[in-house]
């Protein structure tokens, strides 16, 4: 029993923050990302034979949970009327991950998982392609999507600086 509470403790220690930025992306506020990682670890818990499992399943398993988990989370705020909350960035430190955080945050939800998994998590494109079920070129084509829409609007953002 000890060495399950110690593969969990290593397990929330290791993919803590991408779970929780991949809840934040999702879900734009503090409160509702706070939630979801708090069901993703639950279910990890109460799921005992996935902490036996080796190290790139684990993650694997936990960003696939965590992505359905804001789904449902996403399901019930479209359902249950609630007052829109600021997005919040806190979560990132320096000013200019929170203005890209933004506009990544910004993006279809397609391209903003790709994007996220891709440049902040570290997955590769064939990585992905299992990970969220979809072909290889699928997943070129969100990335190289997603990028000009970025492109776009931080050539946005910087003309309006010039402006002002």
């Amino acid at each position: 029993m000890a060495d399950m509470k110690r593969l969990f403790e290593n397990a929330v220690e290791e993919y803590s923050d991408m779970v929780t930025g991949l809840c934040l992306l999702r879900l734009g506020n503090r409160q509702d990302a706070e939630d979801c990682y708090q069901n993703v670890f639950l279910k990890l818990y109460k799921n005992k034979s996935m902490l036996e499992k080796d190290a790139e399943h684990i993650k694997a398993w936990l960003i696939r949970v965590t992505l359905n988990e804001c789904k449902n989370r996403f399901r019930f705020m479209s359902r249950h009327k609630t007052e829109p909350l600021e997005f919040v960035n806190s979560f990132y430190e320096d000013e200019h991950d929170c203005q890209a955080m933004e506009q990544i945050m910004s993006l279809p939800p397609l391209y903003r998982d790709v994007i996220y998994l891709h440049y902040y998590s570290g997955y590769s494109v064939a990585e992905l392609s299992k990970l969220l079920k979809s072909r290889e070129n699928t997943i070129k084509s969100r990335l190289k999507r997603g990028r000009d829409m970025l492109k776009d609007k931080l050539t946005e953002m910087s003309e309006e600086e010039e402006l002002l």
